[in-house]
């Protein structure tokens, strides 16, 4: 297949379709936005053609929508400054592009990740690390294929945004663009200040100074329902360990390709470490709720395994499942308000961080998506027929973890360092759970 060319026909910023309150113009961001890489949270949502909307009036319709929900989700619209949001309605970023040599059935054949960063607005910004830090906070990007089918594109900076919260913001400009935005029973709420102690200038955190100088390659692993089964049994039947999750069997299965992978090259780090961010709102659900924008998270050290060390699938989702108890048991400790809680959290999670250092420890993350409702967003011409999400720029020893469309099966996006992803895409115990990058099925 030819390369994909992507034309952009039109740019605009949309504003808020009424201004912001003075009362609500100014944000705090937590102490947890403050720690984040300066990177977009992003989705893609894919859908064929409708006969009955032109791609004149989809366009139209998605503007008016997004000026619409803006008014709701205001920060998105403003600008960081320091630690602090200034909602200041400055606004969105809105792209049209279209697509005049391939079609969407092609383009889902041979998934090419490259050509699927293509499909984000992020070209439209000189430095997308210095943009997500300041401003666009928000992007989209409308791309219309030469056989009637669209993809967009949606970008949201992750020092505001965590998968829930792009996933509400989703839900509800589409509920907007049906014309059934009133049906919603709470709006969306920006609080997660109130949960984790609020953001400090004077605060610096440790950083990778080779993060963006590494040579990543992105792929997809994807793990069928039936597959998933025979994993999920085969753990089961080893000694003291509870049938995993989806995502713990997975997750564990991952790790071991990972390390794996590392041993094959040359590594000076003492520690591999695996970072797990969990969403906190289903495990505190009286005090934080779903419409909770923001990153509203707890990530640790779940899993870690010395220069020599090999890894046992069996044993890792042990312990996963007992980290994750013993983080229900932090929880449930600490009775109180919401910001008791954060701040015991808070105070665990960069204890722990600031334990590490980049020149002993390599560490790896697992995201998991899974559950979010991406296949609901209908903006008025039906479901879309392929979602996934990432952060972007990508960013190396990262896996992210989305639904498949039956919901039962899971699609890993796994970027590592070039050299480990030679070996890990050809582990054999990897591929004998999951097919590297079928074609999407629609």
């Amino acid at each position: 297949m030819e390369t994909m060319k992507v034309e952009t026909i039109g740019k605009e910023i949309i504003k808020p379709s009424s201004p912001t309150p003075n009362n609500l113009r100014t944000l705090q961001l937590s102490i947890y936005d403050h720690i984040l890489p300066p990177v977009y949270t992003v989705a893609f949502l894919f859908y064929t053609k409708n006969d009955l909307i032109s791609q004149e009036h989809t366009s139209h319709k998605l503007k008016t929508s997004l000026s619409e929900t803006l008014t709701k989700f205001y920060p998105l619209a403003g600008r960081i400054n320091g630690v602090t949001v200034d909602c200041n309605d400055e606004g969105a970023i809105f792209v049209d592009a279209r697509v005049n040599n391939c079609s969407l059935s092609d383009f889902f054949k041979c998934l090419d990740f490259l050509a699927l960063q293509q499909l984000l607005p992020l070209d439209v910004v000189d430095n997308p690390y210095m943009a997500a830090a300041t401003w666009p906070l928000l992007l989209v990007k409308a791309t219309y294929f030469q056989c009637g089918g669209m993809a967009i594109g949606i970008c949201i900076s992750h020092k505001i945004a965590d998968a829930t919260s792009i996933s509400t913001f989703i839900q509800s400009w589409a509920a907007m663009a049906r014309g059934e935005a009133g049906d919603e029973v709470a709006g969306p709420q920006f609080a997660a200040a109130n949960f984790y102690p609020p953001a400090n200038e004077a605060f610096k955190f440790p950083v990778d100074e080779q993060a963006n100088k590494r040579s990543s390659i992105t792929k997809r692993f994807v793990f069928d329902a039936s597959k998933l089964e025979e994993l999920r049994t085969k753990v089961a039947s080893a000694e003291a360990v509870d049938r995993p999750t989806r995502v713990e069997s997975v997750t564990a299965l991952l790790w071991k390709g990972f390390v794996a992978a590392a041993s094959s090259t040359t590594t000076t780090c003492d520690l591999k470490v695996l970072i797990q961010p969990v969403n906190l709102r289903s495990k505190i659900p009286l005090l934080l709720s779903q419409s909770l924008v923001g990153n509203v998270m707890f990530s640790s050290v779940v899993l870690s395994v010395g220069q020599e060390g090999e890894v046992k699938i069996e044993e890792a989702v042990r312990d996963l499942q007992k980290k994750k108890n013993d983080l229900q048991i932090v929880i449930q400790d600490e009775e109180g308000s919401s910001s008791m809680i954060g701040s015991k959290l808070a105070n665990l999670m960069l204890t722990n961080y600031l334990k590490m250092s980049y020149e002993t420890h390599e560490p790896y993350t697992v995201s998991s998506w899974c559950k979010l409702p991406l296949y609901e967003a209908s903006f008025g011409w039906g479901s879309p027929v392929w979602v996934t999400g990432n952060v972007a720029p990508a960013f190396g020893n990262l896996a992210m973890l989305v639904d498949s469309k039956d919901k039962k099966g899971i699609e890993a996006f796994v970027t590592l360092p070039e050299e480990n992803m030679l070996s890990f895409e050809q582990n054999p115990e990897l591929l004998a759970f999951a097919s590297l990058n079928p074609s999407v099925l629609v």
